[in-house]
């Protein structure tokens, strides 16, 4: 399997890159940030364990993203389930496991 600590460090970029401001974060739905507490920590475990390829590593991640757009614009049902469609897509084979 190929390295994915690339992917990792770049995820780990995107995840700064991409924080809520100051501002922002007064409004952000607590639903939302709880769950992308539990999904993120979740990737970066299996990201660590170099369990999965990169590149769905890099899928799960862009749909958190997604899920975080969601909810920072008040969508916060369209954002839960893309958090949740994280689990039932490309890691869902990775968290039967553990």
């Amino acid at each position: 399997m190929r390295s994915i600590k690339p992917v990792v460090a770049a995820l780990v970029l995107l995840v700064f890159a991409s924080s809520v401001s100051a501002t922002t974060a007064q409004t952000y739905p607590v639903e939302c940030a709880q769950r992308d507490v539990q999904v993120v920590t979740q990737i970066e475990q299996i990201g660590e364990a170099q369990s999965l390829p990169g590149e769905i590593m890099f899928e799960a991640f862009m749909t958190v993203l997604r899920a975080r757009a969601a909810c920072s614009q008040g969508r916060v049902t369209a954002g839960l389930a893309l958090y949740d469609s994280v689990f039932k897509t490309s890691l869902a084979g990775e968290m039967l496991v553990r």
